[in-house]
Parts: C-alpha cells; sequence; structure tokens
C-alpha cells in the first residue's frame, strides 16, 4: 500500500497521463472528424459514438501509459507488472469527472490535516508564547 506522503507524486504522473492521453484522442478524433468529433443526431449513431470514444480513451491512456514505463516504475511504489500500466491508463483516461473525484478526496484530506492542526494548538492554547520585543512588551524604559 503506497504511502500518503507519495499521493501527490502518484497523482501528478495521473494528470500528466491523462493530459497525453487526451491528447492523443484529440488527433485520432482529428482524423475521422464526421464519425467521432461531431454530435449525431440519431440517438443510436450518439451512444455508438460515445461508446467509440470511451474505448479510444482507454486504449490512448494505457497506451500513454506503457510508453511512460520508465517513469512509472520510478514514481508507483511497490512492484509494477503491466497491471500496472493498465491500471494507470484507465485512471488515465477518466476525464473530467475522475479528476474532481480525486481533487474532491485531496481537498478533504488537506481540511482534516488543517483541523487537526488547529485541535492540538488549542490543546497547547494554554501554553502562550513569550512576548517579543516586537510586540512593545519589553520596551528598554519599563
Amino acid at each position: 500500500m503506497p504511502e500518503f506522503s507519495s499521493l501527490p507524486t502518484i497523482i501528478t504522473l495521473l494528470i500528466a497521463l491523462s493530459v497525453a492521453s487526451e491528447r492523443v484522442v484529440e488527433m485520432i478524433k482529428g482524423l475521422f472528424w464526421r464519425q467521432l468529433n461531431e454530435r449525431q443526431e440519431d440517438p443510436g449513431r450518439e451512444a455508438r459514438r460515445r461508446v467509440w470514444l470511451h474505448v479510444l480513451g482507454a486504449l490512448a491512456g494505457v497506451g500513454v501509459s506503457a510508453l511512460a514505463w520508465p517513469v512509472v516504475v520510478e514514481v508507483v511504489p511497490g512492484d509494477t507488472s503491466w497491471l500496472t500500466v493498465v491500471a494507470l491508463g484507465l485512471l488515465a483516461s477518466g476525464g473530467s469527472g475522475f479528476w474532481n473525484t480525486i481533487l474532491t478526496y485531496v481537498l478533504n484530506i488537506k481540511e482534516l490535516k488543517k483541523t487537526d492542526v488547529e485541535q492540538a494548538r488549542g490543546a497547547a492554547g494554554a501554553a502562550r508564547p513569550l512576548p517579543q520585543p516586537t510586540d512593545g512588551v519589553l520596551s528598554p524604559g519599563h
């Protein structure tokens, strides 16, 4: 199980893989302008177009993750295998919904840590810091 300290590095890797795979999808969509890039009027054709875009995104994510293998091995803690590449590729192809969820979790963790620090300070509130000369309390004439 990865340590929390490695989580920001893994998230950064996922963001980079996601951006790269999104660019690959956009390039491929450009080759098939009408079929993939334009919304279809027919609901059945639109559903098929969306499925193909999801499949294309997943394949692009796995492909980009495979190309980034040397970096993946250094960043991801523990044993890495081809399953790691597939998992990272699928995570990278998750899109904005995935990143909004990750961002929410990271912000919640940050808020919990902030609350812990405030509670610890509150518990130590009885011990006030010593007055400093810059506070005007310890002026030379007193």
